[in-house]
This record gives structure tokens, C-alpha cells and sequence, in this order.
């Protein structure tokens, strides 16, 4: 089977259907070999394209419960059929290409296996999936990406090919390390991927001048929010934003994943009655301090289920950012929504910390209020620059979604 890598777009056979009912004579078409093998690779190409979107769809329905791993997803084709289908559901569980190949049984000898993301080779937790796979008779692997783990990073992949495997990577790549931007980052900079969230008026405030923020965004830009923080390990604010609002951070289905609600509180001043520390989700809720001597109040929260880190500040007497995410990396959070405020999404991109923005801007104008952005001050000519990849309308409000360059 020939697999097309690039160039020009391969024609697709057209589907049959009944187009009248009156009877047309039959017309045979003799196509050249070249059209007939480039019609071919458009079909396989799109059948390819068809299992990898799958797998990244079997693969998040772990997102969370596998972290610090990657979600995985794995599909077994034979012919045209589906014959075996499993994803990574929870830290140290049987990997989505066993639980695949377990369905599949006697059906997996000489079918097509497709994955997110590269086996692994190695003993850790669980046994390598490459030898699983060999053992299987699956003839061949269509792989999403490499794997960055420097015990895996391409060495699956000789692995399998060196067993006689046909293996190729690469188709809907940009989607698969997307689906696993936080394992990425985690194993490649040692610290969580960050999303920074904002939500803010036209004219740029977060908050009126009182410090009311309720709402500046409209109900389908909140529910935007709510769906994206089940997304990640962690959703992060500082100490200000829980003072003023006294927010719960939980996600929009509160029976399923849950994620970590971090708190950075420098000082350890958050009051005993907030609801991150009180409510029925407070054992994940994790506080981030760079305070040893409030003894009493770290015992009280610690017996309430909380969760207490101890970090370090910096020169300007704030928690020190690349000390604290690398703390919150070995607690095992590879990923981070940070809804704020100001002094913390200044400070991360000040620090340059922040990979992806996600602005809601509402149609209002304020005049006057709480800046976005604090904590750091730049020329014109030294401003951060924002590369936008996706707009998006959520109601009466505009999402704008990029990245630093």
C-alpha cells in the first residue's frame, strides 16, 4: 500500500448513490495506473486521517486522570473494520494500545494499528506496548507523533520497524501534540504548560473601579470557561482574585474530572472561610507559599484536606514563578489554565511563561478600572507581541486565542 506524504492532493473515488430512478447505461472507465494508485493513496490517505482523529478522540477521555503521562488513544483496523479500540484511563493503568490489542484478540494479526501518539519501548509502570504489539502480528502502525520521553523519542518506532513493521508518523501531528501540549512541555522545560485567560472590557480592564467584576463576560463566554478548565491538571489565581471573588474554579461537569484549584498566596493569607478551603472539592485545592511561620494555619488546613507547597519569592517579594511551577511540575501538574489577576498574568508574561492566550473581549467600555496586565512595564518598542491563531464568537463576546512570538 502506498501512502502519500505531500504534494499534490490525490483524487477520490465518488460515492454511489441512486440519483433517478430512470436506468442509465453502464459506462466502463479505464484509468491510467498512475491515477489509479494516486485515487488509491487519496482513499487510504483519508481512511488514515479518519482512525488518527479517533484515537485523539479515544485518547481524551483520560484527559486527567493520566498525569503526569500523555492521554493516549489506539484504534486496530482490519479491512475497513474496527476490531479492537482503548484508551490510557488513570496514571499506572494498562496503556491504550494493550487495552486495544486486548479487544482486538486473534483479529489484531495483520491489522493496522493507529495511535496518537509513539508505543512505548521501555519498562516503567507497565511492560513495553512495542513488544505487545510485535507480538500481536500487527502488520502496520500509523503513529500522530514522536513520543519527547528520552527513554521513547523515536527508539519505539525503530523498534517496531526493525521487527519488519511498517510504521509512518506525521498525519494530523499538529493535533496530536496539541492533544499533549502539557506532557511536551512538561518532559521538554520542566515546568506546566500555561494557558492565560482573561476576560476584559473593550477598552482593557478586568474589574470597575470598585473591583466588581461580575460579569463583564456574557453566560456562553462562562461557559466557555467552565468546559476549558476540565481540560487541564490545574486551574491557577493569585491570592487577590480569591479575596475579591471567593471563587469555586470547578469545571462545568462536577462529577467527573476534577482539576487541582491552586491558590498563590505568598504570605499565606487566605481566610479559613473561602470556598476553595471550606467546600466538599477542597482536598483539591492546593495552596502555593512561600510562608514557614504560620504553623497553626498550615496544621488547620492540612487536616481540612488541603494541599500546602512550600516555594520560594523573589527579589520583589513575590512567589518566585520558575521555582513555583517547577514545584507544581514534581507535584505532578503538567498543564495550567490561569484565570488570573492582573499582578499573575503580568508576571507570567513578563517572564515570558505564558503559551497560550485565551482573551475574551466583551463589548463594553468602562472608562475606568482594573487593568489587565500589572507588574511590568514596556516601551512600545520592547512590547510583547501576540500571535492570533483562532477567533472565535461566544455570544455578544469575542475569543482571541494565541501565543507569544
Amino acid at each position: 500500500m502506498k501512502i502519500l506524504t505531500g504534494g499534490e492532493s490525490p483524487r477520490v473515488p465518488l460515492r454511489r448513490g441512486r440519483v433517478c430512478e430512470t436506468q442509465t447505461p453502464t459506462v466502463k472507465v479505464r484509468m491510467r495506473e498512475d491515477e489509479k494508485s494516486r485515487a488509491q493513496s487519496g482513499f487510504f490517505m483519508n481512511q488514515n486521517e479518519k482512525w488518527r482523529k479517533r484515537a485523539l478522540e479515544l485518547a481524551e477521555k483520560g484527559r486527567g486522570f493520566t498525569s503526569p503521562n500523555p492521554v493516549v488513544g489506539a484504534v486496530i483496523v482490519s479491512g475497513e473494520k474496527v476490531v479492537g479500540e482503548g484508551f490510557h484511563s488513570k496514571f499506572g493503568a494498562p496503556h491504550a494500545e494493550i487495552k486495544a490489542l486486548e479487544q482486538a484478540g486473534e483479529s489484531a494479526r495483520g491489522a493496522i494499528l493507529y495511535v496518537n501518539l509513539e508505543p512505548c519501548c521501555f519498562y516503567g509502570k507497565t511492560p513495553p506496548c512495542t513488544e505487545a504489539i510485535i507480538k500481536s502480528g500487527i502488520s502496520e502502525v500509523y503513529i500522530g507523533t514522536i513520543d519527547p520521553n528520552p527513554n521513547v523519542n523515536g527508539a519505539g518506532v525503530k523498534s517496531l520497524e526493525q521487527a519488519g513493521l511498517k510504521v509512518q508518523v506525521g498525519i494530523l501531528e499538529r493535533e496530536a501534540r496539541y492533544a499533549n501540549r502539557g506532557f511536551f512541555t512538561f518532559i521538554q522545560k520542566k515546568r506546566p504548560w500555561i494557558t492565560l485567560k482573561m476576560a476584559l472590557t473593550l477598552d482593557g480592564f478586568i474589574a470597575d473601579a470598585t473591583g466588581n467584576s461580575h460579569w463583564i463576560t456574557g453566560v456562553e463566554a462562562r461557559e466557555f470557561v467552565h468546559k476549558q478548565r476540565q481540560q487541564y491538571d490545574a486551574v491557577v489565581v493569585g491570592m487577590g482574585t480569591v479575596y475579591k471573588d471567593d471563587p469555586e474554579l470547578l469545571p462545568e461537569n462536577r462529577s467527573g474530572y476534577i482539576p487541582y484549584r491552586v491558590v498563590l498566596d505568598e504570605a499565606l493569607n487566605l481566610p479559613p472561610r473561602m470556598k476553595l478551603v471550606t467546600d466538599g472539592f477542597r482536598q483539591r485545592t492546593v495552596i502555593v507559599t512561600a510562608c514557614q511561620e504560620k504553623a497553626e494555619k498550615i496544621r488547620q488546613f492540612g487536616s481540612a484536606g488541603v494541599k500546602i507547597i512550600q516555594s520560594s519569592k523573589d527579589e520583589f517579594g513575590w512567589l518566585d514563578l520558575p521555582k513555583t511551577l517547577a514545584k507544581l511540575a514534581e507535584f505532578g501538574v503538567t498543564s495550567i489554565f490561569c484565570e488570573g489577576g492582573s499582578q499573575v498574568a503580568g508576571s507570567l508574561l513578563n517572564q515570558r511563561l505564558v503559551d497560550e492566550l485565551q482573551i475574551i473581549i466583551a463589548p463594553k467600555i468602562l472608562g475606568e478600572g482594573l487593568r489587565a496586565f500589572s507588574g511590568f512595564m514596556q516601551s512600545l518598542d520592547q512590547a510583547l507581541m501576540v500571535e492570533w491563531e483562532k477567533v472565535e464568537r461566544l455570544g455578544a463576546d469575542v475569543l482571541l486565542q494565541g501565543k507569544l512570538v
